[in-house]
């Protein structure tokens, strides 16, 4: 008899590890549709989005173009303007550098006589002021000279 409990007991924890299996099978199953249904439906999200993104850009391609169009022909019109007035403004420029170099001469030619005047005035004067650095380290020395006979004379 316990040959006979033992095996059905044995039958028991058999039936009941089925059991379990079946259900973790079923609740594995309903998972896996739950997961299918969740990843289906972010594709479907997904692929709408991206069909709206893509009509949204081809409308900004549209309008990108449209304007780089517009762009385009106000450049071309400010190019020719500006190569217009280029033309005018060195035209006037060229006059105004000339006279400027015409002036600029006869300055130059006045202020290299006066820096020429300078020059030698600052010669002369460096000259004199090493005469009198010299004069004065003379008299320095003779002064010295006049005390050191000063001191030996008292001393005597």
């Amino acid at each position: 008899m316990s040959v006979i409990l033992e095996e059905t007991d044995q039958l028991l924890i058999a039936q009941t590890e089925i059991r379990h299996l079946k259900n973790t099978i079923q609740a594995l199953r309903e998972e896996m549709e739950r997961v299918r249904f969740e990843r289906d439906e972010a594709v479907s999200t997904a692929v709408s989005e991206a069909n709206k993104e893509i009509q949204q850009l081809r409308a900004t391609a549209v309008a990108l173009r449209d304007n780089l169009e517009s762009l385009r022909f106000d450049k071309d019109e400010a190019v020719h303007s500006a190569i217009k007035d280029g033309k005018d403004e060195s035209s006037q420029l060229h006059g105004t550098v000339q006279a400027l170099r015409d002036q600029m001469d006869q300055v130059k030619f006045k202020y290299e006589d006066q820096i020429e005047q300078m020059t030698r005035s600052a010669r002369d004067e460096v000259k004199q002021l090493h005469q009198t650095i010299q004069a004065l380290r003379d008299e320095m020395e003779e002064l010295r000279t006049n005390t050191q006979k000063n001191k030996i004379i008292r001393g005597k």
